[in-house]
């Protein structure tokens, strides 16, 4: 009888340790985790000093500037009429999720909105193309080089600030289920099927 009990503690102690190494383990990436979200970015400055920014990186003239206002707000005008649609079909997509119709017509409809919505995209697209354009061809060749160089460091920035995800590991992956929960045990020997 005493054996049995003394096998059964055993058992016992050894089937809690891995979840106690993982317990171990959980706080601290708790931890990293507030540390992470109690970093304040820096302060982003506001449009109108991005605006001069950009004015004196690329060296406009009083001239360029003017051109450069007025396609600015051709382009606005353009894209207001386009934006405001998108708004309004969004709008008409919430409508819909409230509404109590059949979740197929629901489905169908808000299926039809996000068609609209996504051509709508695809206009104000070619607006801000026609507007990127437009606002190059007053630029001369060495300012239309600095403002490449300007894209590169913003693409690069936006690279360094976004890491792509992980790919997903969950429910949907190939071999979800066939991968333990726990972590292996500290004495099992290093093989591929814990990875």
């Amino acid at each position: 009888m005493k054996k049995t009990f003394s096998l059964l503690f055993i058992a016992a102690i050894l089937a809690t340790c891995p979840i106690t190494l993982a317990a171990e383990a959980a706080p601290q990436k708790a931890e990293d985790n507030i540390k992470h979200q109690n970093q304040t970015p820096p302060p982003r400055p506001s449009k109108e000093e991005m605006k001069r920014q950009f004015e004196q990186r690329l060296q406009l003239t009083d001239k360029q500037k003017e051109k450069a206002k007025i396609i600015h707000q051709k382009g606005r005008a353009k894209m207001k009429p386009v934006m405001m649609q998108i708004d309004y079909k969004r709008q008409e997509i919430e409508t819909l999720k409230l509404t109590k119709m059949s979740e197929r017509m629901q489905k169908e409809k808000t299926d039809k909105l996000l068609a609209e919505i996504k051509e709508l995209e695809k206009q104000a697209d070619a607006i801000r193309k026609e507007n990127t354009q437009e606002f190059e061809k007053i630029l001369t060749k060495k300012q239309k080089a600095e403002l490449e160089q300007m894209k590169a460091e913003g693409r690069a920035r936006f690279a360094k600030e976004h890491p792509p995800r992980p790919p997903f590991q969950g429910l949907g992956t190939p071999g979800f289920m066939l991968r333990p929960l726990l972590p292996p045990p500290p004495n099992q020997p290093d093989n591929n099927f814990w990875k």
